[in-house]
């Protein structure tokens, strides 16, 4: 069996943890948007500058992308859900680049 790196198996642990942890994990991008009311009394009905920003997640599925609203209350919650599937995704790379390295290498056994 060949040998793990330092880098691989810090990763393996890394992700580990993550998985293993709260298991918080939500695949989206962050999508921050302005966009006016609708009320004609409010500033955002004057001038573009006073649109309200809205923080949104999207991801794709099944080939068509969709888009959710993240509410006030939950942005700092929806906010380590991205940031930790971010965080596994780039430590399954670093897994997945070691073995893909190891496709056709032959480790010589000690006589």
């Amino acid at each position: 069996m060949p040998t793990t790196s330092m880098r691989e198996r810090m990763a393996l642990s890394k992700l580990r943890q993550i998985i293993h942890g709260p298991g918080e994990l939500l695949r989206a991008s962050w999508v921050k948007m302005q966009h006016p009311c609708g009320k004609s009394s409010c500033r955002c009905a004057k001038a573009k500058r006073h649109w309200h920003l809205s923080w949104y997640v999207s991801q794709s599925k099944n080939g068509k992308q969709r888009m959710k609203c993240v509410p006030r209350e939950q942005l700092d919650e929806v906010r380590r859900w991205v940031s930790h599937y971010q965080a596994a995704r780039e430590l399954l790379a670093i897994v997945g680049d070691a073995y893909w390295d190891r496709i056709g290498k032959t480790q010589v056994s000690p006589q």
